[in-house]
């Protein structure tokens, strides 16, 4: 992830992708205003959950595309009336409990700690996101120092060969920046995993859950939220 580039993590609300080429018919015509978007995002990387809902990992240039997609996305297709709004209905699990602006979003990244991914996103591919929130201001602090240092990094590498786990690195992200965070509660952390399956993935996350418990009990007080999918689509906008 370049610098100032950001990230948006949905939640499982799809029945299948519709961020593919070409789009299933009854999403073509939101798929043809997203490529018209000037705040879309650059890539959409669908991933599905062991319930087989789909949800997408979005990517944008900046901090100001990421917001204004949001925007858009609600004033076009979550809303009721709107233009699209028949095509997202068409598509989530649950029509009679569309996603807002609000509840869509399991998490979201804009400022990178550090991004260790190598290769390319493969179909069959597994990702483990989490969001973490620190327990306070010093913990967050902390957690800045740790999770972006190489000696961390190399770690968790390790103990993932030793393990016979295929990964493929991982990104670590601030929710909010530094500056917004010192005004309030300190900014969650999201973490994108890359593993070769759904098989890696659980033990690897079984491995890095033992092998940082002291890191995330002093930080985070070992709670967090966990999603869990396998890489489906990769559409390039």
């Amino acid at each position: 992830m370049e610098k100032g580039r950001c990230m948006i993590i949905g939640r499982p609300s799809y029945k299948y992708p519709i961020a593919v080429v070409p789009p299933p018919a009854e999403v073509a015509s939101l798929l043809a205003a997203i490529r018209k978007c000037d705040c879309r995002p650059f890539r959409i990387v669908s991933h599905e959950d062991a319930a087989g809902n789909v949800f997408n990992c979005s990517f944008f240039n900046d901090e100001y595309h990421m917001r204004a997609w949001i925007t858009w996305l609600s004033e076009n297709a979550l809303t009721p009336q709107s233009p699209f709004h028949a095509c997202m209905k068409s598509a989530v699990t649950d029509a009679d409990s569309l996603p807002t602006a609000d509840t869509l979003l399991f998490g979201s990244g804009t400022t990178v700690l550090t991004d260790t991914r190598f290769g390319e996103y493969h179909v069959g591919m597994a990702m483990n996101f989490t969001r973490q929130v620190p327990l306070d201001a010093e913990q967050h602090a902390a957690m800045c120092d740790v999770a972006a240092s190489s000696e961390f990094e190399h770690r968790i590498a390790k103990c993932m060969e030793e393990s016979n786990v295929a990964y493929f690195g991982r990104l670590a992200m601030l929710e909010r920046s530094s500056t917004e965070a010192s005004g309030g509660a300190p900014s969650a952390l999201i973490t994108a995993l890359r593993y070769g399956s759904i098989d890696d993935a659980k033990r690897g996350t079984a491995v890095v859950r033992e092998l940082m418990r002291p890191e995330l009990t002093q930080w985070f007080g070992n709670k967090y939220d966990s999603l869990l999918g396998t890489t489906t689509q990769v559409l390039e906008l």
